[in-house]
């Protein structure tokens, strides 16, 4: 085998693992985007889970002032309190709209490029929460904003007197490689009044 048979060789095995750690590197990124993407559905989900457990008149939202929540929390009226995990409690401040009035929630899912304001909602940023927290793993935060909205939709005409919509939309935002990612989306479900 001469010199240049061996250097030829190596110029290929070069080639080939560079396209096997570029492969493998992809495949990390995907993975991590998909372990950051369930973990952030998994949290907002449990949110809107504890949001349809609340009793109709808990989720109305709560005009009172909590003297029990810490002075750096913001939790001014109206308000819904959920719990994020053991450690952390959260109060989402809420655009709550009384039967009779146009709902205010939007029909649609809000551009990434919307703001709260541009769509007559509150930011709630849950803040940048160690995905210990969801997932037990401790690669990155995830900073995740959330805008709810209860509308009190009753239709008389119907014999429906006591409904609520509630949409939730969430953004979050994670490191994907050297960029940041932002991924929005919504959640609408319906809350009647019924004697347990």
């Amino acid at each position: 085998m001469t010199l240049v048979e061996v250097m030829i060789a190596i110029t290929l095995l070069a080639t080939v693992m560079v396209g096997f750690i570029s492969a493998f590197l992809q495949s990390r990124r995907f993975t991590e985007s998909s372990v950051l993407h369930s973990a952030c559905t998994s949290l907002v989900f449990g949110l809107v889970e504890q949001m349809k457990g609340l009793d109709y008149t808990t989720l109305l939202p709560s005009y009172d002032v909590d003297t029990d929540a810490p002075d750096d929390i913001e939790n001014s009226p109206p308000y819904v309190r959920l719990r994020v995990n053991q450690d952390l409690t959260v109060w989402l401040r809420v655009v709550h709209t009384l039967g009779g009035a146009t709902p205010q929630a939007p029909t649609t899912t809000p551009s990434p490029t919307a703001t709260a304001a541009s769509v007559g909602a509150i930011d709630n940023f849950i803040g940048a929460i160690p995905l210990s927290t969801v997932t037990g793993t401790a690669s990155q935060n995830l900073a995740l904003n959330l805008w709810v909205w209860i509308d009190e939709i009753p239709n008389t005409g119907r014999d429906v007197s006591e409904v609520k919509k509630i949409t939730v939309v969430y953004t979050y935002s994670f490191l994907d490689g050297s960029s940041t990612r932002i991924v929005r989306d919504r959640e609408v479900f319906l809350r009647t009044r019924y004697d347990q």
